[in-house]
């Protein structure tokens, strides 16, 4: 870590978990910590975890308030980058990568990967699926439930079948982790950054031990190193990319264009839901206004 951060344009992207705790332990003294936090009512405030760490590592710590006009202002570029509907967390790191390019900040380290590679995903490890139990769990939004003309997605779990089951670990190593990858890439590039993910380029030499994440040990491996390097401090295990999307979106009254099913009841969406049908929507809207 000491190489790549040898002159001072490299900074890290820090939330509360243990994942970039652990790379804000080798940064070097005093590099540029950044931390998003979410503004909105009973939001997640991971900078206050953060913090603890930016203290023991003597980091230099910018806490990045991302806000809904934030998303407004700032998603339809990031689609026209990405040529795709967003993740939702691609705002809240397009917003904290630009800070840290207004800073100076040219590269920016990040914690994604752990997760996929390393047991994170303890709920969805937490036992063994058959494979239309695991369509059914992963696919978020059913088209048929929005779109009148809607594709089957299941394709997308075929690969991973195995003996009517899903090779759980392989799909979120590819699939979930691909997509994580490009909306990393796209928020960070788009602010002008670089991107540094350590966790990417690690690979397990024996396959994971599923029976001690069901026991509640998720990520056992970075949990031992983390105890390590911050003595004292307990685990904190978060919710991923945490966002307030269900006070964001609880106004809105759903999508209006004639692909989605008329008279669709928004409220039986939660907000991570909601989002994904508003984005789709939007990116429609541009499509048809910037690339028609």
């Amino acid at each position: 870590m000491g190489q790549i951060c040898k002159d001072q344009s490299v900074g890290i992207l820090l939330s509360g978990g243990i994942d970039s705790g652990i790379l804000a332990a080798l940064m070097p003294l005093h590099s540029r910590a950044y931390t998003i936090q979410f503004h909105a009512e009973n939001a997640i405030d991971e900078s206050l975890r953060a913090r603890a760490y930016i203290e023991c590592y003597s980091l230099r710590h910018s806490i990045v308030q991302v806000t809904w006009e934030d998303y407004l202002e700032s998603m339809d570029i990031l689609m026209l980058n990405k040529k795709s509907p967003l993740h939702p967390v691609e705002v809240g790191l397009f917003k904290a990568a630009s800070t840290a390019a207004a800073d100076g900040v040219r590269t920016l380290i990040v914690g994604n990967g752990a997760d996929s590679t390393f047991g994170g995903m303890d709920k969805l490890l937490s036992r063994d699926w058959t494979f239309d139990e695991f369509d059914k769990r992963y696919t978020f939004v059913k088209p048929a439930t929005v779109l009148k003309e809607p594709v089957p997605i299941s394709s997308v779990y075929e690969e991973y079948r195995i003996d009517g089951g899903v090779d759980i670990c392989k799909f979120l190593k590819v699939v979930h982790g691909r997509g994580i990858i490009q909306a990393f890439n796209n928020a960070i590039s788009s602010a002008g950054c670089a991107i540094i993910e350590p966790y990417e380029y690690l690979f397990l030499d024996a396959p994971l031990d599923i029976a001690r994440i069901r026991k509640g040990e998720s990520k056992y491996l970075l949990r031992s190193i983390f105890q390590q390097l911050y003595p004292g401090l307990d685990v904190c295990l978060k919710i991923p990319f945490a966002r307030p999307m269900d006070q964001w979106m609880k106004n809105w009254n759903g999508p209006s264009r004639s692909e989605f099913l008329d008279n669709l009841d928004a409220s039986e969406f939660t907000g991570e839901q909601k989002w994904l049908i508003y984005c789709l929507e939007r990116f429609m809207n541009l499509f048809d206004g910037k690339w028609a």
